[in-house]
């Protein structure tokens, strides 16, 4: 399945409004999993962890941040989610670029709220404003960042769990003293990667 976006884009920008219901489909059986686990505790091989209506505010998210170039505020991981999906409020500023890269096992949504989140595939850079869905297979690869002046805040989430795993790891780095261009960075970096689901393709590809 190619990656799809929805916004105000005309033409071969517009998304066929079944391929948008196909991509979706991932994200809306993980939650429903959530939702049915929660009220048939039950029905699941695993007893869930709470079996009534979660309310998570924003003083409960786990908060760590991205190299100093942006704020990764998670709402849910694989554990509140029995593995079934991470969310995540998360803000990334002027500069920052992720390399390119892949998800073997996890599918990608991000919602953008403010600002434009500029995402690489399908061999192109593609902006995102306010408002607008990118849906993103797994196996897919692609970079995002922020080439614009001002902050990027998006939601985030992924199904199955398990990405999620890297911005805790990459912050613990961060506070024992390494980090970029450090070379020991890259080396841990790369003993993170395989255990987040990720697989790294190389540097962002620039911006023509």
């Amino acid at each position: 399945m190619a990656t799809t976006y929805h916004g105000d884009h005309k033409g071969e920008d517009l998304v066929n409004r079944r391929e948008l219901l196909l991509s979706a489909l991932p994200i809306h059986s993980a939650l429903s999993q959530f939702v049915c686990a929660q009220e048939n505790p039950l029905s699941s091989s695993t007893k869930p962890a709470h079996t009534s209506v979660t309310v998570i505010t924003s003083e409960q998210a786990m908060v760590y941040s991205m190299m100093g170039r942006g704020e990764a505020r998670l709402l849910v991981t694989g554990e509140q989610s029995e593995q079934a999906f991470f969310l995540g409020d998360f803000r990334e500023f002027p500069g920052f670029l992720t390399q390119l890269h892949r998800h073997p096992n996890t599918d990608e949504q991000f919602y953008v709220l403010e600002g434009v989140l500029s995402m690489y595939f399908d061999g192109q850079w593609h902006d995102f404003t306010p408002g607008m869905l990118g849906l993103v297979p797994r196996g897919t690869p692609h970079a995002q960042g922020n080439h614009t002046k001002a902050n990027v805040r998006f939601i985030g989430s992924g199904n199955p769990a398990g990405f999620e795993k890297l911005f805790p790891a990459v912050d613990g780095l961060i506070k024992r003293g390494i980090k970029s261009p450090d070379p020991q960075f890259f080396a841990e970096l790369a003993k993170i990667w395989p255990k987040c689901d990720t697989e790294p393709l190389g540097p962002p590809p620039p911006r023509t």
